[in-house]
């Protein structure tokens, strides 16, 4: 795995609004990492696909105020389970969020019931399981 700030730095458009880290195999360790840069605080597009951050990496995600003025959100194929849809699902600083992407991953039909159900996420309005 690349040094997240060179990562972040090398991908996070000139507005500081959009960042794209799909396939770089950050795991949950970089969720991590994500969720304390700092220079992210702007970011409204956040795409992780293919980085296999699991519901751990979710977690990490949804508990960061950095993440408050997110629109967008793709974590297709990252491991996700029913773990990582009830992070989301009870996010306090997600509630901009308008999209999530969660194609190709490990969310069972429960999972899916307490995401559209979810009352954290008012703004919601495109919620993706399936391709």
């Amino acid at each position: 795995m690349a040094n997240i700030e060179e990562l972040v730095n090398d991908h996070l458009s000139p507005d500081g609004q959009v960042l794209n880290l799909k396939a770089k195999y950050i795991r949950e360790i970089g969720a991590r990492a994500l969720a304390q840069c700092e220079k992210l605080s702007n970011l409204r597009a956040l795409d992780l696909s293919q980085n296999n951050i699991g519901d751990d990496g979710v977690k990490a995600i949804t508990e960061s105020p950095l993440f408050s003025n997110l629109r967008t959100l793709n974590l297709a194929s990252n491991g996700i389970g029913d773990e990582g849809a009830r992070h989301l699902a009870n996010a306090k600083y997600l509630k901009n969020l308008r999209s999530i992407q969660l194609v190709i991953n490990d969310i069972t039909e429960e999972g899916e019931k307490t995401l559209i159900n979810s009352t954290s996420l008012t703004k919601l309005t495109s919620l993706k399981f399936r391709v």
